[in-house]
């Protein structure tokens, strides 16, 4: 049997795949990857699927020991990851590339220098029992994953079968692993100054005061560590609703910007509820989720307005990017099926 052991584990790493989308008339939230470009990137760099189990870490990683060799890819979130076999000086593992790992290598993972969210794939995945048609960790309702919760020291995770491919580095590195002199990194992680979500205006932004509408699209907010998997709270000008109107639960998604009381907007992210009553003033389009994924507590963000079809080429432009990196290093879509939607 093929497993990774955790031999030390980071602030809140889980195994997370594309979501249960189909169960949200049940009240079950989509749920996955928060980076979904960065989970389907890794995948693919080792010959998965893009719905095939990843782990993603949050802020600082793990550190984790292969005892049988193995092909991995990591995306996301710079977490300098090194290898730390004894007797070994640490050496950088590479990013955004497929590594092949050999048999008793330990990988350490450290704080995130840029970024939030780091994502770890294993050809074969994370062979982690399926609840309700996904392997996605869902920490609220302590279901998926290992166990409902996250990564914690001792863990062993089995894999799923590692088949020979042509995915595999071909150049060496050192005696713990080998990778290819080239990487792809198709998505920019965010720098230290105000991060721009691009957004579509909301069904209720209209009700909002003139002042609060020009505030909400011109000034600067800012993330704070009341944020989680569910969602970001955000703090900045107070947001004021012309008249405060009792609300039916509507239906939410990844991405909508609610406007609760106190007028500090909430960014739902992909553990939210499928419904909820707070007004909804904005819509953080699909491409820029993996960028609102990446960002940390204190960073500051701003909304910018764009159209629906501007949000549509968008999107359209970012996929066509991933499949154009990969196809110039030589990958492919795993027969061809299931490569996932960003």
């Amino acid at each position: 049997m093929m497993i990774v052991r955790v031999l030390r584990s980071g602030l809140s790493s889980t195994i997370q795949d594309l979501g249960r989308p189909n169960l949200r008339h049940y009240g079950v939230p989509v749920g996955g990857a928060l980076d979904r470009p960065s989970h389907e990137l890794a995948n693919r760099l080792v010959g998965n699927l893009a719905n095939a189990a990843t782990v993603e870490m949050t802020l600082t990683g793990d550190e984790l020991e292969w005892p049988n060799s193995g092909l991995i890819a990591i995306t996301g979130a710079d977490m300098s990851p090194v290898t730390s076999n004894e007797g070994i000086d640490n050496t950088r593992v590479p990013q955004h590339c497929p590594v092949m790992i050999r048999a008793g290598t330990r990988i350490r993972f450290g704080a995130a220098r840029r970024g939030c969210r780091c994502y770890l794939a294993v050809a074969g995945g994370f062979d982690v029992p399926v609840v309700m048609g996904s392997r996605s960790t869902y920490l609220r309702a302590g279901v998926g994953g290992v166990h409902g919760r996250a990564l914690k020291m001792g863990d062993e995770i089995q894999l799923g079968d590692f088949k020979e491919h042509a995915s595999h580095p071909g150049t060496g590195s050192d005696q713990s692993f080998s990778a290819p002199p080239w990487f792809i990194r198709t998505i920019d992680l965010p720098s230290a100054s105000t991060v721009v979500l691009r957004t579509l205006r909301g069904s209720h932004f209209t009700r909002m005061t003139d002042e609060s509408q020009s505030s909400f699209l011109h000034d600067e907010f800012e993330i704070t560590p009341q944020s989680d998997r569910m969602g970001y709270r955000i703090t900045g000008p107070r947001l004021r609703l012309e008249v405060v109107d009792e609300l039916s639960s509507e239906g939410l998604v990844c991405g909508t910007i609610q406007l609760p009381p106190d007028g500090n907007p909430i960014l739902l992210m992909a553990d939210s509820a499928p419904t909820g009553g707070y007004h909804r003033i904005g819509q953080v389009i699909t491409a820029d989720i993996s960028l609102a994924a990446q960002l940390r507590p204190g960073q500051s963000v701003a909304f910018r307005e764009v159209s629906l079809p501007e949000a549509q080429q968008i999107a359209a432009q970012q996929r066509q990017m991933l499949e154009n990196a990969l196809l110039i290093a030589g990958l492919t879509s795993p027969a061809g099926k299931d490569v996932g939607k960003l």
